[in-house]
């Protein structure tokens, strides 16, 4: 697969999409980057965007793996323009996860990575040293030290630390800003701060806490072992829906959103933007979430969305192959859109 990089270097893609075209030769991949699937992406202080790989993955969480094998993850530093700038954070040749599913970076320039294999969420500085680590490497559970598939994390106003334990538990977990447990909301349920699979987590300009919920069952079942999934996660729910939940900073239900069926979510001032049916993103207005824009068809799936001081907007998409696409740097992996004035022009000269 990673041999294959035959990607198309054709120029800025003309797409009516609210405006926004497609970069069509973002990233340039180096000649020996090797992955399956983007999973996460995050822009720092400086604009440099950040991709979290899963370089190999679908066998990662079987027992002879965790400790001889392993899955492999990493994460590969990129400017606008696509230039690769190397990886960052720790070197080790066992990867940097065991499965890749998201990457935040605050403002003060603290990395975040969710491991949903690995089960553990972590906290690194700019630098990659490791500051903290929340749950136990390899090992699941559902209880103060444990996790069992971490999607999402967010760092309140206040400092406290809420992670989504969503993939095969269905809770919202908080730990003070020194990593010591505060308490558990939500269980499996369709009810108010009830969740089937939280799988992404922000924090409004409120301070309300926004849950994607989705709906569905037997998530990814051929990477966990006997007995991880509960019997009940495997059947998908009559007429549920996925949703946007609203919590307060307490993670007290406000109310639900079901006119948009969310896998990531991020926020940007007072917008929120979501994925919608998987491929399509939706910004809405953060209090009444009316849909404001749509920009459709901008990946396969939107894993992991993040937007840089121009507005461009940057995807992590995963399974590429379910729309026929190839995996790796032959693939859709990674795109940006722009609406830069630069582009514009180009097809007026044209």
């Amino acid at each position: 697969m990673c041999d294959d990089h035959d990607v198309e270097n054709a120029t800025e893609s003309r797409d009516p999409r609210s405006g926004y075209r497609l970069a069509s030769d973002w990233p340039h991949y180096p000649p020996d980057m090797c992955f399956e699937m983007g999973s996460g992406v995050a822009v720092d202080r400086n604009g440099l965007i950040y991709l979290f790989t899963r370089d190999i993955e679908h066998w990662a969480a079987h027992p002879l793996a965790m400790k001889d094998k392993m899955g492999k993850s990493s994460i590969s530093i990129f400017n606008r323009d696509g230039d690769y700038l190397g990886k960052w954070g720790p070197s080790d040749e066992r990867g940097f996860a065991l499965g890749a599913h998201t990457l935040y970076i605050e403002s003060d320039g603290t990395f975040w990575t969710t491991d949903r294999d690995g089960h553990t969420v972590k906290k690194y500085d700019a630098g990659g040293e490791l500051l903290l680590t929340l749950g136990t490497f390899a090992t699941w559970g559902n209880d103060e030290t444990h996790f069992n598939g971490p999607t999402a994390v967010v760092v309140q106003n206040n400092g406290s630390i809420v992670v989504a334990d969503g993939y095969w538990n269905s809770r919202l977990v908080w730990f003070s800003p020194d990593g010591e447990f505060i308490k558990s909301v939500g269980h499996w349920g369709r009810g108010p701060a009830e969740f089937n699979t939280p799988h992404a987590l922000a924090q409004d300009s409120q301070g309300r806490l926004l849950v994607a919920d989705l709906c569905g069952g037997n998530f990814h079942d051929y990477m966990t072992v006997p007995g991880q999934i509960a019997e009940h996660r495997k059947r998908v729910v009559k007429g549920c829906r996925s949703r946007i939940q609203r919590l307060d900073p307490d993670g007290q239900y406000i109310d639900e959103w079901t006119h948009i069926a969310p896998l990531s979510i991020a926020t940007y001032g007072n917008r929120i933007y979501a994925s919608d049916k998987m491929s399509n993103l939706a910004v809405l207005d953060e209090d009444t979430g009316e849909v404001l824009e749509r920009v459709d068809g901008i990946a396969i799936y939107i894993h992991q969305l993040a937007m840089d001081a121009h507005g461009d907007l940057y995807t992590a998409s995963v399974y590429p192959e379910h729309a026929g696409e190839k995996r790796g740097p032959a693939g859709p992996s990674h795109r940006r859109w722009t609406r830069e004035s630069r582009i514009a022009a180009h097809y007026e000269e044209n």
